[in-house]
């Protein structure tokens, strides 16, 4: 349903000399009960002397039930060809309207909507902080003038045109790196026509959840998940460690090795580590491109790390 625009006209002496359908919704009065009263008839409390002067605030009403209303005003002065004041045009906010404005503007996720030329209309706070900027600084502008030249950010203005020009609701997940973050985000976003009252596409809204932190934690359920059916498999050390780089490259990481201590292998009981440094030997590497990176051990070849090395301490400690 269309919103009801709350118009209130006055006339020089403050009386009510017209009322729209909005207003009646808005206070209960029909307009045959309010036009030729006063206007502050209606108040349920005097107007604040800022408001009177800037023409603008929040003012109280009360409804023909009772009730008091906050509402904010804006009023217009009117004057006739001479120049003569002749009243003021009020308009009110409809508090369905400040609460739909309330709910994009908190909104957790990043919503935006934009033009037919995509160009920006309203950001959220959200999407202010995603992107670095003020809303101020983004109304009016071209998408691709606000963020880099990668892959993802021309796969956005694609949906953003073809949803503007088919009419039709886009929903697709994208890792994307926005401007003021620091590494790429898994965002499912969302975007859809918005149309006027005769049905014909305006501006395409957009809603952008970031699902970064649901994504690696399912990959890490699944990290878990095909450890436990893909290593240990037999009893052979060394092919468990093949098994390990197996999971590992190239899905989590481009190059892995396993090293282990020399009684690992054998039947020896594990001696005491030495304080110079630990011996390990290579028994298993596997980069995600042969060769690159490459491996600075060979297999079966030992290397002795010294104290303060990653392996080393994480030996002792």
């Amino acid at each position: 349903m269309e919103p009801v625009a709350a118009v209130a006209v006055l006339d020089a002496l403050g009386r009510v000399t017209g009322w729209s359908e909005g207003a009646r919704l808005l206070t209960g009065h029909r307009a045959d009960d309010v036009v030729g009263r006063p206007a502050a008839d209606l108040l349920a409390d005097g107007v604040a002397d800022a408001t009177i002067t800037a023409h603008s605030g929040i003012i109280v009403l009360r409804h023909r039930d009772g009730y008091r209303i906050e509402v904010p005003v804006t009023a217009c002065p009117v004057t006739d060809a001479d120049g003569t004041h002749t009243g003021y045009v009020v308009t009110a906010d409809q508090p369905e309207t400040r609460l739909a404005a309330q709910a994009f503007d908190q909104a957790s996720m990043s919503m935006s909507v934009f033009d037919l030329q995509q160009r920006y209309l309203r950001v959220n706070d959200a999407a202010c902080k995603v992107m670095g900027v003020s809303e101020v600084a983004l109304n009016g502008r071209f998408f691709p003038d606000t963020v880099g030249d990668a892959d993802y950010h021309h796969g956005f203005l694609h949906h953003l045109r073809e949803v503007a020009e088919t009419g039709r609701p886009v929903r697709y997940e994208s890792f994307a790196r926005a401007p003021a973050l620091n590494r790429e985000h898994l965002w499912s976003i969302e975007m859809w026509p918005l149309r006027a009252g005769s049905g014909e596409v305006t501006a395409v809204g957009i809603a952008a959840f970031d699902n970064t932190e649901q994504y690696w934690a399912r990959r890490r359920l699944a990290l878990l998940n095909e450890a436990a059916t893909g290593i240990g498999t037999t009893l052979d050390v060394v092919r468990t460690a093949e098994e390990l780089i197996e999971l590992l490259v190239p899905s989590y990481a481009d190059f892995v090795s396993v090293d282990l201590l020399d009684w690992v292998l054998g039947a020896e009981e594990p001696p005491a580590l030495p304080d110079a440094g630990v011996e390990l030997r290579r028994v298993a590497h596997g980069s995600a491109r042969p060769g690159n990176p490459g491996a600075a051990l060979r297999i079966g070849e030992p290397h002795v790390y010294r104290p303060a090395l990653p392996p080393a301490r994480a030996l002792r400690e």
